[in-house]
């Protein structure tokens, strides 16, 4: 009961996320209500009869297992690192560390001490010596080499020192995913979402559950944000409208298409205004409210900004 809960609390918040960018994406102001007996998720009551709208998430099982154990392994060198740093060596010239681990290495009990002081160790003599290193290029410093650091050259790829002056919270964070990965993947976990969802209701158990609503339409929304951001790759280089058509080029080709009669792609992303202030960037950098029509055609909304 607390995991279905949790669902409609979230399918809930990306809806009212959804109505404060865009009120009337559908072509009217509707209100949208629960459905318990589901589907569809949620029901309104249009001009032209009842609309039903389907939710569903723009993700990646696959990568989302794997982004899952990288969390716990970022969890643990947190807990690691973090393990009494009010005692330890305060930096005076960097504002934040952003550690790269060593992904599929968990630290072993015996190295966690020494990994410990070899990291303030290390980040000691950084800080001293910020003014007088020309490495330290625009405020930041990537570090790679830990040759005099053996246990944290065993567990670490690297580290990127942000410059500024420091802050009275904790001024350290392991690395988010990110690097190299094929551009098409954003692609395909779309077109994954949807074909899940056709499969599903092209069977007549599901058709029957839609019919008892007696819906003037059906509508489809496929979600992004915060999980798709921090779990799967990012979809950069293509762009969002760019991953959007691929999207609706593969629906309207779907034999199943006529299944629903819009479909929506909308993606939702706040601002980290806290990290922006240390490299630079204006509040706001980075928040997204993307919305597009994929079905019956390939609409991006005007209001959109990725």
């Amino acid at each position: 009961m607390a995991i279905a809960s949790s669902h409609l609390a979230r399918e809930q918040s990306i809806l009212q996320d959804l109505e404060r960018s865009f009120p009337d994406f559908t072509g009217e102001f509707l209100s949208w209500v629960h459905n318990p007996d589901d589907p569809p998720d949620f029901i309104a009551q249009s001009s032209s009869g009842a609309v039903g709208l389907e939710l569903t998430e723009w993700l990646d099982g696959d990568q989302m297992n794997a982004a899952q154990r990288r969390e716990r392994q970022r969890e643990h060198l947190m807990e690691v690192l973090g393990a009494g740093w009010e005692q330890e060596y305060q930096p005076k010239n960097v504002a934040m560390a952003s550690v790269d681990p060593r992904w599929g290495f968990k630290i072993a009990p015996k190295d966690e001490a020494s990994l410990r002081s070899e990291f303030y160790r290390c980040a000691t003599s950084v800080d001293q010596t910020w003014f007088t290193n020309p490495e330290r290029i625009d405020r930041v410093y990537y570090q790679a080499d830990f040759q005099e650091y053996p246990t944290m050259q065993t567990y670490l790829q690297a580290i990127r020192y942000i410059g500024g002056p420091p802050h009275a919270c904790f001024w350290l964070q392991a690395e988010e995913d990110g690097g190299a990965y094929a551009p098409t993947v954003s692609v395909e976990t779309l077109t994954e979402a949807l074909e899940d969802k056709l499969v599903k209701f092209a069977r007549p158990e599901w058709q029957a559950r839609i019919a008892q609503h007696n819906l003037s339409e059906h509508h489809l929304l496929i979600h992004g944000g915060w999980n798709f951001y921090k779990n799967n790759t990012p979809h950069s280089p293509l762009t969002l409208e760019r991953i959007a058509a691929r999207g609706a080029e593969f629906y309207a080709a779907h034999p199943q298409k006529e299944l629903f009669d819009r479909v929506w792609f909308f993606h939702s992303l706040d601002s980290a205004d806290e990290i922006n202030t240390l490299v630079g960037f204006p509040d706001g950098a980075g928040r997204v409210r993307w919305l597009a029509q994929l079905w019956p055609s390939l609409i991006v909304h005007a209001r959109s900004k990725e």
